[in-house]
């Protein structure tokens, strides 16, 4: 029964990232879409505060990190300025970087490949693409023109599925170069992020398959 809940968890988190990712770019330009895609972001750190709930030091941390989180969100959709922008996208990360590590540490663990341990590293990937998402809202906030679109600068305000677009294609390795980052703090960022999703697919592979050897040897 366990292992059910922890699946159901998994699948929460899972469909809640793919639903932010792809509603995203449908709703941002209609009127009360920020407010939609904010409420899908907020139930994206419940389901990931959700999921860690059986690791209680791990939970009592996420707590904090996703109220502060929620928290910035609501105050920067109501009042929009720098600072809540900055703050907003610096406890995404932290709080998303916090999900990753432990759910990057559970697929570590020994025993079969199961289903629960393949949607956690589906899960795991997006999240990764969501954390970089969140560094690249940060790094723009603080060093305004970062990227560019078409050869343009694009100033102010970044709409969220340019961001989510850009994010998954650097994780991806695919680089259209219709986006480009042009300040180098942004361009490291898109490095790592590159970096971090070639290696998280041989590490993954990895490690899933150390893990069936061991259960098979015993």
């Amino acid at each position: 029964m366990s292992l059910l809940t922890h699946r159901s968890r998994s699948l929460f988190l899972l469909y809640s990232v793919l639903l932010f990712f792809v509603a995203t770019p449908f709703f941002e330009h209609r009127e009360g879409g920020e407010t939609i895609i904010v409420l899908n972001l907020f139930l994206t750190l419940v389901a990931a505060t959700v999921l860690l709930s059986e690791k209680r030091a791990v939970f009592l941390s996420a707590i904090p990190l996703a109220g502060t989180s929620v928290g910035l969100l609501w105050l920067n959709h109501i009042y929009h300025t720098t600072l809540l922008q900055a703050a907003s996208s610096a406890s995404l990360m932290l709080f998303i970087g916090l999900v990753c590590v432990s759910l990057f540490v559970y697929l570590g663990k020994t025993g079969a490949i199961d289903k629960e341990r393949i949607v956690v590293s589906v899960c795991l990937y997006f999240l990764i693409a969501l954390f970089w998402f969140a560094v690249f809202e940060l790094s723009n906030t603080l060093h305004p023109g970062s990227f560019a679109e078409a050869g343009a600068t694009l100033t102010g305000h970044i709409s969220p599925s340019k961001m989510l677009y850009f994010s998954l294609t650097s994780l991806t390795t695919l680089g259209l170069g219709d986006i480009v980052p042009i300040r180098p703090p942004a361009r490291m960022f898109a490095s790592l992020e590159a970096a971090s999703g070639v290696l998280y697919v041989a590490i993954t592979v990895a490690r899933l398959v150390a893990s069936y050897q061991t259960v098979e040897k015993d």
